[in-house]
């Protein structure tokens, strides 16, 4: 384990969310939710600013339109579209051309390659992720989640302090 995420992005000033990310956070997944949580407490608290792929938006709304989930959908995109510090970007021509280039070089899937692409084109320090394969990416520091320490909890007697 590398510590915590919050850490490792002190320095950073852009950090750009992975789909699975949002997902962890949103659906509080026990273990990498958390950790998520961390990371973009540092954007709400305008530390660092967040951005992401609008093919993140495609892709963290496929569930909760299947299952009829109108509620959940509106939180991603609450999350996405209104939160402080957080932008969104869409795919245009130079991001599809870096995108194939990226694809080209690592063999990384459609969609790694367009978020990757976007987070390198908007000037992202670090790329938060849970795709362990990415790490190979030598454009910016790729983050991936399962080799953080999830924070510790605080106690109740803290929290009462």
């Amino acid at each position: 384990m590398n510590g915590t995420i919050t850490d490792r992005l002190r320095s950073s000033r852009r950090v750009h969310f992975d789909s699975m990310t949002l997902i962890y956070l949103i659906e509080r997944h026990p273990s990498h939710g958390p950790i998520v949580r961390d990371a973009f407490t540092l954007v709400d608290a305008g530390r660092c600013a967040g951005l992401s792929s609008f093919v993140t938006l495609l892709e963290v709304l496929v569930k909760p339109f299947r299952d009829g989930r109108a509620d959940l959908a509106q939180k991603y995109r609450d999350l996405l579209i209104g939160s402080r510090g957080f932008s969104l970007f869409p795919l245009d021509r130079r991001i599809a051309e870096d995108g194939a280039g990226i694809r080209a070089r690592y063999g990384f899937r459609t969609p790694d390659a367009i978020q990757l692409a976007t987070a390198v084109r908007h000037g992202a320090d670090a790329f938060l992720t849970n795709d362990a394969k990415l790490k190979g990416f030598d454009q910016l520091e790729v983050l991936v989640l399962d080799d953080f320490s999830p924070p510790e909890p605080v106690s109740s007697m803290e929290a009462d302090a």
